[in-house]
């Protein structure tokens, strides 16, 4: 797991700091949230700082979180800490109407139409043709209209935000009771 400065986009590198946590779990939900939280030692104190960058490697490769909280003591830093997706709150759209198009290009539309250059890549592979017109609202907003209008599955891989039809693929594998599976633990919360 390594960090980055605030303003760092490449992470080809150890950036300022290779860390070794004592706990690391990242959450991503469907449409949902998608954060880490992360323990370290203190002696990490000089680099884990608000708004640095965290790299560390998920299911889906490794991915950047922007560092929002962070909890100390004696032996220990706990952080809280966004992926760059939610950067996109940053963006505004003042006003800006997609006519007639498909989720691709509303996307692309609405990413170019930010009060700032926005420093996200945009794709979707839903071909659906609809009108959205976007008034006074964040980047992050209005691709959260635009999943109830067009449907689909948010993926975040760092700068890059795509709305899909299907989430993940299928590699045939199946989990069976007595073959793969080795046990299962259920709660139930009445």
């Amino acid at each position: 797991i390594r960090v980055f400065n605030a303003t760092d986009k490449n992470y080809n590198n150890n950036g300022n700091v290779v860390i070794q946590p004592l706990k690391c779990i990242v959450t991503n939900n469907d449409n949902g949230d998608y954060y880490l939280i992360l323990t370290c030692g203190v002696e990490y104190n000089n680099y884990i700082q608000p708004n640095n960058i965290i790299v560390a490697p998920t299911p889906t490769g490794e991915q950047a979180f922007r560092i929002s909280e962070i909890k100390k003591n004696k032996k220990r830093l706990e952080v809280k800490a966004w992926h760059v997706f939610y950067d996109s709150e940053n963006y505004l759209i003042a006003d800006s109407y997609a006519v007639n198009m498909n989720c691709n290009d509303a996307l692309a539309h609405f990413n170019a139409a930010t009060d700032t250059t926005s420093p996200f890549n945009t794709y979707s592979d839903i071909n659906t043709v609809y009108n959205m017109r976007t008034v006074r609202k964040s980047l992050a907003e209005c691709i959260n209209d635009m999943l109830e209008r067009w449907g689909g599955h948010l993926r975040r891989d760092n700068w890059d935000i795509e709305i899909l039809q299907t989430a993940g693929t299928d590699h045939g594998v199946t989990i069976e009771y007595k073959k793969n599976l080795e046990e299962l633990t259920a709660s139930y919360n009445w």
